[in-house]
């Protein structure tokens, strides 16, 4: 199993790297790396993503995570 704390960095670094790439294809290319990482972190043993009853999730990265739609 992955080290969750190296999951969580690695998704920040790679959504730094994003919105400070140079161009369309470089932020487009880091914004995948950190949604990769988002899923591995949502199917992490650890629920530290998953959704409750009620729809939201305990850490929620919006609008600032992986999980938003950045173009």
């Amino acid at each position: 199993m992955e080290d969750l704390n190296y999951l969580l960095q690695r998704e920040q670094e790679e959504l730094l790297r994003s919105q400070t790439a140079p161009g369309p294809a470089a932020r487009a290319a880091h914004q995948g790396l950190a949604e990769g990482y988002a899923r591995r972190i949502r199917d992490h043993r650890h629920p530290y993503r998953t959704k409750r009853a009620d729809g939201s999730m305990s850490f929620n990265p919006y609008p600032f995570g992986a999980e938003s739609a950045v173009a």
